[in-house]
């Protein structure tokens, strides 16, 4: 299992944990906000000053304005705010957060009557009342009967009016007042009155009352009352009994000042009096209005029921999202990441890996060759990587990375023919005996092209200046005018002896012709003096000058030259057999050699003893190896340098492929790694302190 040390990672794409778990995971702390031009929406911080998971979203205040909230805000109702209508006032009207009490007052200010003027009716309706219109009439009032006085007013009249009536006086006889005498004492009987209700006459009778009982009448108080007491039905003075009401509850002011708290409910005995008093979060807000209904709905008359508006999490939903509709977002953001599993024998299938069989986003490295069918991929090369994709295993060829090949022949530059192939030109080579590169048409330069004998606008002068004709004019007086190559002329004036040549003779100074115009090659021998080898110039019919030399070859001379047919002489080719042979090597004829064994050997040329030798492919590989790779193990401490002095793999640490194990496991490591491009320094950082060769480093150099 690779073990983790990782103290920092740039991720410059998604993340995608194919539906695994994120575990032991601490969400980013900071102790303020990040901007908002610095932040994107869905990011997820810690504020460790408010303690708080917090969420940047498109709208935080609800009014379309992007910030920080905490994570679950919108999930609840957090705030409430109030809009007044038109016939009620509710308050708070701003935002409000904690235990809200929403208050709410008629709007209604005091007003006239009028014909268009709406009163709230019984039925819980706005009623418009209607009027008939008054008549305008004059009304008389006189008075009749025992009814004196008369006045007039209008129906519709704008003022007070005042009529006044008077009662007309009536006779009557009064009846004497009756003295109570003994138990007997007179009584009104009837009284006699006129239609109107005046009284006429009053007719009396004498009653007589039965002896007076002195019995004691008790009152009892009953349930709930306290008190009581007795009086005689025949006492002499006023007495006063009292009842009380017993106490049935705790005398104070029921309720709470507390906005949450309200009277429940209020209980009564069969009396009427409050015997219990139930208090809880019972009040009623009347209206409830989302600011955002794209993340909170309502529904509900008198019970107001909120509903979260909820949905998945994508970059352009302005729902609200549940804990796990966030997780679904980040698990499906985390699927497919590839997880470097190590290097794999594709000949040897080590480690075992089968079709079919795997786990989405690992991959491994091929270093070896081999036909090892993996989901009916069998061409595997050192590079390939071999990655689990879903179901099935694909291939990603890197195999031409460090190794590139193409068609070719020795000595030939390679270029880019498109762009996935490399070719080359039979003429443009390059002699690297002799550093010489050569390119059989021309070179288009774009700048100054400097070599040891001068640069490339000193060669175009020296272009320009170059003779193409010459031209003798004059007679006594010769002038030579030489013309460059750009048109202009050099002169030279001489004054003529007019002598002439003929063919040389012994005895005549004279001209004479090369036999052959063939540039010799051979350096001419040192000048001696030989007895017997002095030989004089003469000339032949074409007054060509020749020297005959005398002379007598000794030696078993070579009449033709085969090429060898035994297996261990073959590759030199001659050609022609006979005359001027010519011996090559010809590599390109041999039978291709498809399979390498370490004792196989190469011709090379040892430099340090100026010699052609043979190399060992074992030998070569080794020697390939030392050189491009290395490994080394850890010291103490959290740091792991290893300098290009020690490596010895050059200056440039980019090219330098680095592999971090634990060397008692051999188990991958992951952990910072930084690489220096001019100095060739490769660290690794640990998390914290590690002991002295607890880890290996694996380094191998690739080509440029």
């Amino acid at each position: 299992m690779a073990l983790n040390f990782l103290t920092g990672l740039d991720v410059q794409g998604n993340i995608d944990l194919n539906k695994k778990e994120l575990q032991n995971a601490v969400i980013q702390n900071l102790a303020t906000d990040p901007s908002v031009g610095s932040s994107i929406v869905g990011q997820i911080i810690f504020n460790t000053t408010d303690d708080t998971l917090k969420q940047f979203v498109d709208d935080a205040d609800g009014l379309g304005n992007p910030g920080w909230i905490e994570v679950g805000t919108t999930s609840g109702v957090e705030t409430v705010t109030t809009t007044d209508g038109t016939y009620i006032n509710l308050t708070p009207n701003s935002a409000t957060s904690g235990n809200v009490t929403v208050t709410a007052d008629l709007s209604a200010v005091d007003g006239t009557s009028a014909a268009g003027t709406r009163f709230l009716s019984k039925d819980n309706t706005w009623d418009v009342p209607s009027f008939t219109t008054p008549g305008n009439g004059i009304l008389t009032v006189q008075g009749s009967g025992v009814l004196g006085g008369t006045g007039t007013f209008s129906a519709n009249q704008s003022g007070n009016t005042t009529i006044s009536l008077t009662h007309d006086n009536v006779t009557r006889t009064d009846p004497s007042a009756s003295t109570l005498s003994s138990n007997v004492f007179t009584i009104v009987d009837s009284i006699t009155t006129t239609a109107q209700g005046h009284i006429t006459a009053v007719d009396t009778t004498t009653v007589t009352v039965p002896a007076a009982s002195n019995a004691a009448i008790t009152l009892t108080a009953g349930a709930g009352i306290g008190g009581g007491g007795v009086f005689t039905l025949n006492q002499s003075s006023s007495e006063t009994i009292s009842f009380d009401l017993d106490t049935v509850g705790t005398a104070g002011v029921k309720g709470s000042t507390d906005d949450s708290i309200k009277i429940d409910t209020i209980t009564l005995d069969a009396y009427g009096r409050v015997t219990a008093v139930t208090t809880g979060n019972t009040g009623q807000v009347n209206t409830v209005v989302s600011g955002n209904p794209s993340t909170l709905g309502h529904s509900g008359t008198i019970n107001k029921t909120l509903t979260p508006i909820t949905g998945a999490v994508n970059a352009s939903s302005a729902a609200l999202a549940t804990g796990a509709q966030i997780q679904t977002a980040i698990d499906t953001a985390l699927t497919g990441v590839l997880q470097f599993q190590g290097t794999w024998n594709a000949s040897t299938n080590t480690p075992t890996l089968a079709s079919g069989v795997g786990t989405s986003g690992d991959y491994y490295i091929v270093s070896a060759a081999g036909t090892t069918n993996l989901d009916g991929i069998t061409d595997w090369e050192i590079g390939d990587w071999a990655v689990f994709a879903n179901t099935t295993w694909t291939k990603i060829d890197n195999s031409q990375v460090g190794d590139v090949t193409g068609d070719g022949a020795a000595g030939g530059v390679a270029f880019w023919n498109s762009a996935s192939n490399i070719t080359n030109d039979a003429g443009f080579t390059y002699d690297a005996t002799n550093n010489n590169l050569f390119v059989p048409n021309r070179i288009n330069a774009g700048g100054l092209m400097i070599a040891a004998g001068g640069n490339s606008g000193e060669w175009n002068t020296s272009y320009d200046n170059m003779i193409t004709g010459l031209a003798v004019t004059g007679t006594a007086t010769k002038t030579l005018t030489a013309t460059q190559q750009d048109g202009g002329t050099l002169t030279a004036t001489w004054t003529d002896k007019d002598t002439e040549y003929a063919m040389m003779t012994a005895t005549t100074l004279g001209l004479g012709k090369l036999e052959d115009n063939t540039v010799q090659t051979v350096p001419a021998n040192s000048v001696s003096a030989t007895t017997g080898k002095t030989y004089g110039i003469q000339k032949n019919a074409s007054n060509q000058l020749v020297v005959n030399v005398p002379w007598t070859d000794s030696q078993n001379l070579v009449s033709s030259v085969d090429e060898s047919t035994a297996n261990d002489l073959l590759g030199i080719t001659v050609n022609p057999t006979t005359g001027n042979v010519k011996v090559g090597l010809n590599i390109s004829s041999l039978t291709p050699l498809t399979s390498l064994e370490n004792v196989d050997t190469l011709a090379i040329y040892d430099d340090s003893a100026s010699t052609n030798k043979k190399v060992s492919v074992e030998n070569l590989s080794a020697a390939t190896i030392e050189y491009t790779t290395f490994t080394n193990t850890n010291p103490a401490g959290a740091t792991y340098e290893i300098p290009a002095t020690t490596h010895l793999l050059g200056s440039n640490a980019n090219r330098i492929m680095v592999e971090l194990i634990e060397e008692s496991t051999g188990a991958t490591v992951y952990t910072d790694v930084t690489r220096s491009k001019t100095t060739g320094l490769i660290t690794f950082t640990f998390a914290s302190s590690q002991t002295a060769g607890k880890y290996r480093a694996l380094l191998t150099k690739v080509s440029a």
